[in-house]
């Protein structure tokens, strides 16, 4: 005979065994299994919602590694020497051309294909400095050869941001899966400023980790303050984020019962936070201009409320071709501007008129007419449902989109946050419409819902046939057609029976088709690579240096794209300049080589033979100098001398050696 049971907790637990034993051994009915196979979905969801990210996310880091450029534009060059600056442990520029021309240059001007400020013989960057610090940090750990990789790690970095983002917004992980894979999908090419070192995506990825711990809930106010004031040491106009940010706490404020108190010492420690974030530019601002409240870029804005007629700088560039843009590159033919010695005015409320209708160009070519009807009714869901969602970014959108206006020139780049915010505006259009219609229902107004269910899928299947989507060789077309038959599917059996959880069906549906369409096109595009990557500046720089004396200044054009910012930056042993430059400065062809020869450096001309004026500036140079072609190179091997552009498949070039005639 069994002993007792010790005490009652034993004798319950005993039978609680004894029932499982017996439960186990009847055979289990249809309800119960019906509960089994209930109690496995979940887990069977999260390991497919892992995969699907977990595969979205290697196909895009993979396609994007393929893609990197290593060629530098004039934004790319002013990053990295800044950021070797920082390493070699000072601020500002030691440029021996400078040196040589000093007394000859107006006392400040633009040095370096206008990423440098010369004051003097003082040079410094004219980026801020949040950029060039991360790069610097970067370059620590994984070299010169690593700085292309930061980027692309950044991208992805954005993206699981992102997700987190979304998912604390929709409290969904499907739904923040649909959004990101919208992000890499819809034409707006923010993808490319993940293959070419610049600022903007780390700008962003700082700006929405501050506004993600800002959210409702979070407790790291003083993080979040110090994440947006680096992102505004990244890119001063970062700042636009502060104006979400500030909707974000009064929203949480009056969440909060309105109580000031609390509204004061939330407000302070992100303050506290944000100067801890601004630090670094306030140090810089000082050291260069003995203001830390005026940027190095402040020459850009000084013309604000200018007229047109008011000086300006040079002619804006050229929009991009109609076969995409260019990345890592200015458009074709770009040129510095000449007429200031140091440019800017580029940001003028004059501009407004010109550029605004640009750039909502830029937005129906990225999203379509119907994909922003979306959006924008996905703005009064929010408006209703998710008011988090719609403080974040609809004074965002709205704020950016009137800023970047006032540049001279429409550009994609400027309205990478505007990229970011849309496609959570277009899962709330959609998937939120259904979480609407059964909130209609469970409000006892069930007519309402189901007009709103079917008139909404009937609107969705007449737009998609209806709108014109833009010719563009991208994922828009099948984007046009995908989203409205999930969405309008779903609506149609919300209709039927509008008080069930439609969306919980039609999210994960929508974000694994969006997946597949992501990973596939990514998968069709890995054969495409980058143009110019290792191989081809290790080659580049062993034949420049067997063409160049150690020490040359090669001067150049900008006609055949951007040979002096990879000259100076990859060859090691010459720097370079362009015509443009020497305009700027009021300084000859012919003055700067007798300079640079007298400093004992070594000026070479490095030109096309159609560049204008060729013949009578070799025979001006020959008065002074022995002037000795010591490179006749075709069009296929041009790149090999730092000439690589994406508006020309190769340019035959001259290499001149000018001699000092003594």
């Amino acid at each position: 005979m069994p002993a007792p049971p010790a005490s009652r907790r034993s004798a319950r637990r005993a039978a609680a065994r004894a029932a499982e034993r017996a439960a186990r051994a009847r055979p289990a009915g249809p309800r119960a299994r019906a509960a089994i196979r209930i109690r496995w979905l979940p887990l069977g969801s999260a390991v497919l919602w892992w995969g699907a990210l977990a595969v979205l996310l290697g196909f895009t880091a993979v396609n994007l590694g393929r893609k990197i450029t290593w060629y530098l534009a004039v934004d790319q060059f002013g990053y990295l020497t800044f950021a070797h600056d920082l390493l070699h442990g000072h601020v500002f520029h030691h440029w021996p051309p400078l040196h040589a021309l000093v007394g000859r240059v107006p006392p400040r001007v633009d040095i370096l294909a206008q990423s440098y400020v010369a004051v003097g013989n003082r040079a410094y960057c004219r980026y801020s400095p949040g950029f060039p610090i991360l790069l610097a940090a970067w370059l620590r750990l994984f070299g010169d050869d690593g700085a292309h990789y930061l980027n692309p790690s950044i991208f992805v970095a954005l993206l699981v941001l992102l997700l987190a983002f979304a998912r604390r917004i929709f409290r969904s992980r499907w739904r923040a899966l649909a959004a990101v894979a919208l992000v890499t999908l819809f034409p707006t090419y923010i993808h490319l400023w993940a293959i070419t070192p610049t600022r903007d995506l780390s700008a962003h990825l700082a700006a929405f980790l501050g506004l993600y711990l800002l959210l409702p809930g979070g407790r790291h106010r003083t993080a979040a303050g110090a994440a947006l004031g680096f992102a505004v040491t990244i890119r001063p106009d970062a700042v636009l984020y502060l104006v979400p940010g500030g909707f974000v706490l009064g929203l949480e404020w009056l969440r909060a019962g309105a109580r000031w108190r609390r509204a004061v010492s939330t407000v302070g420690a992100a303050a506290l936070g944000m100067l801890l974030g601004l630090a670094p530019l306030l140090a810089y601002n000082w050291m260069t201009s003995g203001n830390p409240l005026r940027p190095t870029q402040a020459m850009e804005v000084e013309r604000f409320f200018e007229k047109p007629g008011a000086a300006a700088p040079a002619p804006p560039p050229a929009p991009p071709t109609a076969g995409g843009p260019r990345v890592g590159y200015p458009p074709p033919g770009w040129h510095g501007g000449t007429v200031e010695a140091v440019q800017g005015g580029g940001l003028r409320l004059s501009n407004l008129p010109s550029t605004l209708p640009g750039n909502v160009g830029l937005l129906r070519s990225a999203y379509g007419d119907l994909m922003l009807a979306v959006a924008i009714w996905g703005v009064l869901v929010a408006l209703v449902q998710r008011r988090a969602l719609f403080v974040v970014a609809v004074p965002y959108v709205l704020v950016g989109l009137f800023f970047f206006s006032c540049w001279s020139r429409p550009d994609g780049r400027y309205l990478s946050g505007v990229f970011c915010m849309l496609p959570m505006l277009i899962v709330e259009g959609t998937l939120g419409t259904l979480d609407l219609v059964r909130r209609l229902a469970r409000r006892r107004l069930v007519a309402g819902a189901r007009g709103l269910a079917f008139g909404g899928a009937c609107l969705l299947l007449l737009g998609a046939v209806l709108i014109r989507v833009p010719g563009v060789q991208a994922a828009l077309p099948t984007l046009a057609w995908l989203i409205p038959s999930v969405t309008a599917a779903a609506l149609f059996a919300a209709a039927v029976r509008p008080d069930r959880r439609v969306a919980a069906v039609a999210a994960p549906v929508l974000a694994a088709a969006l997946t597949v369409v992501a990973v596939s096109r990514a998968q069709a595009s890995l054969r495409i690579r980058g143009g110019f990557q290792r191989p081809e500046m290790l080659r580049a720089r062993a034949t420049f240096a067997r063409a160049v004396e150690p020490g040359a200044v090669v001067i150049t054009t900008e006609d055949v794209g951007r040979p002096a910012e990879n000259i100076e930056y990859y060859s090691g042993i010459a720097w370079a300049l362009y015509f443009t430059d020497l305009t700027r400065w009021g300084v000859g062809v012919r003055e700067a080589a007798e300079r640079f020869a007298r400093a004992r450096m070594k000026p070479y001309l490095l030109i096309p033979p159609t560049q204008p004026d060729r013949a009578r500036m070799l025979e001006d140079l020959g008065h002074a100098f022995l002037v000795e072609r010591v490179a006749d190179i075709p069009p296929g091997q041009a790149m090999d001398y730092f000439v690589a552009a994406p508006f020309h498949r190769g340019v035959r070039m001259e290499l001149y050696r000018l001699t000092l005639r003594e």
